[in-house]
């Protein structure tokens, strides 16, 4: 579908008109000794701020007609003020033609950027899941760049069974590799975050991914959370503005690793892992991801968003007007603007439906003896990997590692069946 790069048709004319009716207006009220025929050039100046090429040279066209007919009827016409005053016009006119025709061409390529951004950011940023026991969600992104909607900003919600886990992260930098870090930090996440036993093993899937593809120049932040069914959240901090839970009784929390960590991609300074922060919830508290375009938004006097003191923002109403009352207030707080790419995760937690609410089972689906799920869980394609000592959880290094082309990993430093 063709994208027009002006929105209406005769009224962008209207500008350069109106100058010539007032030009003409003025010089028959002051008199020919006014001097006003120079000022007919604006009249096409005026419309290539917002019409075609062609609209330009129409209203040029009007503009030398009336300069014309004012010289003439002032006795200028074939004087050296007339005929000054119609080449002024006429060259003027093909100049502002011309820069139309480029204005005209420059936004039509940047509406075909904006298409493209946003298909590439459909698939970069899937939709997330509205609601997903145990936890509604509801999602934004702001890029900064109003011309490039994607950035180095990224989340995803993954339904497990039992839970959910979830996803932000920041890369480090901007532009395509920006892009590109986000786009491999998010494909490790949505391969791993089903088969994983835990988020550790989650994390390791990613950094290894960072890892293979060569992403040493960049590093990501990033918070992998995971919510179970009875409304434990588990946090795994890799270097990230913390997580704030706005409890439905009316406290707040920010979720504070117990150490800090080194985000993705710097696992060579310190390979050691983040320790886990966990934490209750109950029915209705919310928790709030994000990511540092809201956390260091400054004002006129440079001081940061206060999130925790404007945290009312998001209670009361649906999830999805809490993030847009905050993105607001983001922006009003703001003195020149966001300057960083900004997503936000809203979560709020709801307790599973009792048995007693469950609708009755047909003939068509019978629940498992569970004599039968003894089978299924110890049949031998439904059996664990073997651990190794040392192994966290991982699969088996003799399968994974060692057949990876990264050498001196730092993150597989001392693990069992490590190539050397």
């Amino acid at each position: 579908m063709r994208v027009s790069a002006y929105p209406t048709r005769f009224p962008a004319l209207c500008p350069g008109i109106v100058a010539a009716v007032a030009i003409t207006v003025c010089d028959a009220l002051l008199g020919e000794n006014a001097g006003l025929l120079p000022l007919y050039a604006v009249c096409p100046a005026l419309t290539a701020c917002c019409a075609a090429a062609w609209r330009v040279i129409a209203c040029g066209g009007v503009a030398i007609t009336l300069c014309a007919a004012v010289a003439y009827l002032d006795d200028l016409l074939f004087t050296r003020r007339g005929v000054v005053a119609l080449c002024s016009v006429a060259l003027v006119t093909f100049a502002s033609a011309f820069a139309a025709h480029a204005r005209v061409q420059h936004e039509r390529r940047a509406a075909q950027q904006r298409r493209i951004s946003e298909f590439v950011q459909g698939v970069i940023l899937a939709p997330v899941p509205g609601d997903t026991r145990p936890a509604a969600i509801a999602a934004s992104y702001l890029s900064a760049t109003e011309d490039a909607r994607i950035g180095g900003d990224f989340y995803e919600v993954v339904p497990v069974r039992g839970g959910v886990r979830v996803i932000i992260g920041d890369v480090q930098g901007k532009g395509l590799g920006a892009v590109r870090t986000a786009s491999v930090t998010l494909s490790a996440f949505r391969l791993s975050a089903h088969d994983a036993a835990d988020l550790d093993g989650v994390a390791f899937s990613i950094s290894c991914a960072l890892h293979r593809r060569g992403v040493e120049e960049q590093f990501v932040t990033a918070i992998l959370a995971e919510l179970d069914d009875a409304g434990r959240l588990t946090v795994l901090n890799f270097g990230h503005p913390p997580p704030l839970i706005v409890r439905a009784g009316g406290g707040l929390e920010l979720v504070h690793p117990p150490s800090p960590a080194m985000p993705f991609g710097l696992a060579w300074l310190d390979p050691e892992p983040p320790g886990p922060t966990r934490v209750d919830l109950t029915e209705g508290d919310r928790l709030l991801l994000y990511t540092d375009g809201l956390a260091e938004a400054r004002d006129a006097e440079d001081a940061f968003y206060p999130l925790v003191q404007r945290a009312d923002l998001l209670r009361g109403a649906a999830l999805d007007d809490c993030l847009v009352r905050l993105r607001t207030d983001v922006h009003d707080h703001t003195a020149a603007g966001v300057d960083d790419d900004s997503a936000l995760l809203l979560l709020e937690y709801r307790e599973p439906e009792t048995d007693e609410c469950r609708e009755p089972e047909t003939d068509e689906y019978r629940e498992p003896e569970a004599d039968e799920y003894r089978e299924l869980e110890t049949a031998p394609e439904h059996r664990p990997l073997p651990v190794q000592e040392g192994d966290h959880g991982h699969a088996s290094p003799a399968h994974s590692c060692a057949v990876c082309s990264v050498r001196d990993c730092p993150l597989t430093a001392g693990r069992p069946g490590a190539r050397t």
